[in-house]
């Protein structure tokens, strides 16, 4: 099985790239085959931001391929874990992806009135496509350095008001972690170890959402199956 992250928001600026770049890359130092689709084939950010890490030498290696979504599907089989870098797309195209995906990660900020409130809609059209709160979760990202731990409590209450939790962890907005990426890291490979583990905290969360969504996937796909004997014609027990 492979499974599908993708990392979406409609509204810009809610570190998109920066949190998919992370997951990549502690997925793949945890043996996974990983294969990253940037789909902004415009500004193809992601894709640059592979070659800037080959370049250096940092390890592991990220594969990264520019494509659009529905190229992205097609991807699906050849990779341990697919992630899908997405733009700031109209709600239609995010919907399209989240239904084929094994767990979707919703960046945000915590501003109430602007971030978290485009976030909630959009988890609102999540369920009202019957896709079930344990295929997504919200992760909370570029949080003011100074009041960090009040807004991510405050963002939780706002999250928990509209019926939803945010995974475990969060980002502050830190240089130290653009710098990182403009080195071709991930916000885990700082030369901070304290910054390094606030954000595997989050990427852990990340991963842990992503496996538990595989693992009832698979168990609703086995439980359609047809009993072997049936489905041979036989008469079964």
């Amino acid at each position: 099985m492979t499974y599908v992250v993708p990392f979406m928001n409609g509204k810009g600026g809610t570190g998109k790239s920066t949190l998919a770049r992370c997951y990549a890359v502690e997925a793949a130092r945890g043996g996974a085959s990983v294969l990253v689709a940037d789909l902004d084939d415009e500004q193809k950010t992601t894709a640059l931001w592979a070659a800037n890490r080959r370049r250096n030498g940092w390890e592991p290696d990220i594969r990264v391929e520019v494509a659009s979504a529905r190229k992205a599907y097609d991807l699906i089989g050849q990779t341990d874990v697919l992630v899908l870098d997405a733009p700031g797309w109209a709600d239609a195209q995010t919907l399209f992806v989240a239904r084929w995906s094994t767990f979707t990660v919703v960046p945000s900020r915590a501003n109430r009135s602007d971030d978290l409130a485009a976030t909630v809609a959009l988890l609102h059209k999540f369920a009202a496509e019957d896709i079930p709160a344990w295929r997504f979760g919200v992760a909370l990202n570029g949080l003011r350095a100074g009041t960090a731990d009040k807004d991510d409590q405050d963002a939780r209450a706002y999250l928990k008001e509209a019926g939803y939790d945010a995974l475990p962890g969060f980002i502050r907005d830190l240089k130290t972690y653009e710098v990182a990426m403009l080195e071709g890291k991930a916000i885990t490979e700082t030369d901070r170890a304290n910054l390094n583990e606030e954000a595997f905290r989050l990427a852990e969360g990340i991963a842990k959402g992503v496996l538990e969504a595989g693992r009832r996937i698979e168990m609703e796909i086995e439980a359609q199956k047809p009993e072997r004997g049936l489905e041979e014609g036989g008469r079964g027990l």
